[in-house]
């Protein structure tokens, strides 16, 4: 549908032009010969026509122009309308006295006028489609770069949230290390058969164990699924999110793994 309403477009514009091109040809000739018969010399008795029926397409053009600038058209109008008028006035006055071939000679000058503003129209049309479309893309480039850069926000966040989770995370283990120890220091206090040192050396020995086997998991995990989320490890290892949170921060600090598009990835050094 949209290459035949161009199709349409172009014959109409071509046949508008062919009609102004026509009609100008005539008030033309007919302009020379007049100036020709008050005496300008046939040399440059064309300059006549070419100024008057001129003007009116210089003019009209001036008022295409002043409309896609939004400026105002009055004067360009004023100008265009007093050469047409005077264009047909003298192409009449260069007729015979016979009211049929009067009328003749004023169909040139209106019929220049008529076609060349309506083939104005077509073109302010089209510039004025093109302009919209123009805007239309530059509206889009700019909704896609807000896009990129809402995007880059929020795997900005993403990573902050992460980091904050891996502290909090270590924070609570150290908490959890507090509370034993203090436990352990209690129940040596209360009279247990087990010396102090040696309580709380036992417990944290456990505790290392323990976390180094976590740890051994987590990295076995993530060899396999490198993209898994901190929810998924959680679930695997039996450790809540906060912990595994930590765990990466700690391995990460050490060099163990890293972080990339494709998500964790063990350095080629450490042995699993």
């Amino acid at each position: 549908m949209q290459r035949i309403n161009h199709l349409i477009s172009l014959v109409s514009a071509l046949l508008v032009l062919f009609l102004a091109g026509s009609a100008f040809f005539l008030s033309f000739e007919s302009l020379k010969d007049l100036a020709v018969q008050i005496g300008i010399a046939e040399q440059i008795a064309w300059l006549y026509p070419a100024i008057i029926d001129g003007a009116i397409i210089v003019f009209s053009l001036s008022v295409l122009r002043a409309n896609l600038t939004r400026e105002r058209t009055v004067y360009p109008w004023v100008l265009v309308s007093v050469f047409t008028l005077l264009s047909v006035v003298l192409n009449v006055i260069h007729a015979q006295q016979e009211l049929l071939a009067q009328f003749l000679a004023a169909i040139p000058p209106v019929a220049l006028f008529l076609s060349f503003e309506l083939l104005l129209a077509q073109l302010k049309e089209t510039a004025v489609r093109l302009e919209a479309q123009n805007s239309l893309d530059e509206i889009i480039r700019k909704i896609r770069e807000k896009e990129s850069e809402l995007d880059k926000i929020v795997q900005e966040r993403s990573e902050t949230i992460e980091n904050l989770e891996g502290e909090i995370g270590r924070l609570t283990e150290k908490k959890s290390q507090l509370k034993t120890e203090i436990q352990v220091h209690l129940n040596g206090n209360s009279g247990s058969k087990l010396s102090e040192s040696d309580t709380i050396g036992r417990a944290r020995r456990q505790r290392t164990t323990k976390k180094q086997e976590a740890i051994q998991r987590l990295l076995e995990i993530i060899q396999t699924k490198p993209n898994a989320t901190l929810s998924e490890l959680a679930i695997e290892i039996g450790r809540s999110k906060s912990t595994i949170g930590g765990y990466l921060t700690e391995l990460q600090a050490a060099g163990t793994i890293e972080k990339n598009e494709l998500g964790w990835r063990i350095c080629r050094d450490v042995v699993i």
